[in-house]
C-alpha cells in the first residue's frame, strides 16, 4: 500500500474502482509525514509545501508526479474550501487551517464498468 500525500483531490486516469472520501485533519497530516515514513509527496506547489511545513514542523519535498493508485492506496489531500481566481494562480494562499479541506482518500479497484 502506498499512501500519497497531495494538493488536490483527483482520481487519476483509467483507475476505475471505488473511491472513499473521509474527512481529515492537520493532525493527520502531521502523521502521515511523521509515522508513515515511506510516502510519496504529490505536493506540486511550493507555497503548499510551505503551509504544511508551517502546520506540521515537516516540509514535504515539492514534486509533480503522476498518481498511479493500486488497491488499497490511501492518499492524504488538501485543498482550498474554495477557488482560486486564475490570475492569482500560484501566489500566496490563505494560511488559516480553516480555510482548508483535510481528507483521506482510499481507493478500492473494481471492474472496468460504468455505474448507472
Amino acid at each position: 500500500m502506498t499512501v500519497y500525500l497531495m494538493n488536490s483531490a483527483v482520481m487519476p486516469a483509467g483507475t476505475y474502482g471505488l473511491y472513499v472520501y473521509r474527512r481529515a485533519s492537520i493532525d493527520d497530516l502531521r502523521q502521515v509525514q511523521v509515522l508513515a515514513g515511506e510516502y510519496r509527496s504529490a505536493i506540486g506547489y511550493p507555497q503548499n509545501a510551505d503551509l504544511i511545513e508551517r502546520w506540521t514542523d515537516v516540509r514535504p519535498p515539492v514534486t509533480r508526479i503522476e498518481t498511479r493508485f493500486s488497491d488499497g492506496d490511501k492518499a492524504l489531500m488538501m485543498r482550498l474550501k474554495s477557488r482560486v481566481d486564475p490570475a492569482a494562480k500560484g501566489a500566496p494562499v490563505s494560511e488559516n487551517p480553516a480555510d482548508w479541506e483535510f481528507a483521506w482518500v482510499e481507493f478500492h479497484a473494481g471492474p472496468d464498468t460504468e455505474m448507472m
